[in-house]
């Protein structure tokens, strides 16, 4: 079910981006989706999708991310996450903001059945230009979790990011974004590095490799997961 609402939402944000963002319009965002199928020997099949949308007027930039991944082999289910994540971000200048976000995640295989963090900061914009742009932040928070045993904590936080574009050539681009989530009892580190490929003016393939560690699990639990992908994309602007 899970899996359904996630993919029918990708495809109507597809469906509807084109008249809902006209030009001028502060919308912004892109959807993407893959899939894979193996039978014979072994019985394998995965999917993932992720959107995005920004809404950026005045001194407010707002983002929301939402990304799934499911992965089935024979007959057993491998892999099954949900992230969401909305920021919203104050302009001060042109290079610096102030920010809060709320993140949520469900990963049954990672040892947690959940984990949320809520945290507000600072952030600077270090470099751009016309070939890209660089920028951190970093600020306090606190995170609730539950483990697969059914303990539960919450703890203070600090929070930590960085996100990097870079256009290779006018079709290609680098993405590098780095988020650091640490507390008493476990650190949270995300890795997400992509390039891609323009298409058309708005499809694009995406080749993309996602770390996902936590340096406390329970015991009989690896700590860290990687996901590769490769996504058509759309963009919409």
């Amino acid at each position: 079910m899970q899996k359904k609402l996630i993919i029918s939402a990708t495809t109507a944000a597809m469906l509807i981006s084109t008249p809902l963002l006209a030009d001028e319009n502060p919308w912004r965002g892109s959807a993407e989706a893959g899939a894979s199928l193996t039978t014979g020997n072994s019985d394998t099949a995965s999917t993932n999708a992720r959107l995005k949308l920004g809404y950026e007027k005045n001194r407010w930039d707002n983002r929301f991310r939402l990304d799934f991944f499911y992965a089935r082999e024979d007959g057993e289910d491998t892999a099954n996450r949900i992230l969401g994540e909305f920021q919203s971000d104050y302009l001060l200048t042109e290079r610096d903001y102030l920010f809060g976000v709320i993140r949520g995640i469900s990963d049954e295989f990672s040892g947690y059945k959940y984990q949320t963090s809520l945290a507000g900061g600072y952030g600077r914009k270090l470099w751009v230009s016309d070939q890209g742009s660089l920028k951190v932040e970093a600020g306090p928070g606190v995170r609730n979790s539950k483990d697969n045993d059914d303990n539960t904590e919450t703890d203070f936080i600090g929070r930590f990011a960085g996100e990097l574009e870079y256009q290779i050539s006018t079709n290609a681009q680098f993405e590098q974004d780095v988020t650091v989530i640490t507390g008493s009892d476990n650190t949270e580190v995300e890795s997400i590095t992509g390039i891609s490929a323009s298409l058309t003016d708005t499809l694009a393939m995406k080749l993309s490799y996602t770390v996902q560690h936590n340096t406390s699990v329970p015991t009989g639990t690896k700590k860290t997961d990687t996901f590769t992908s490769i996504n058509l994309v759309y963009n919409f602007k």
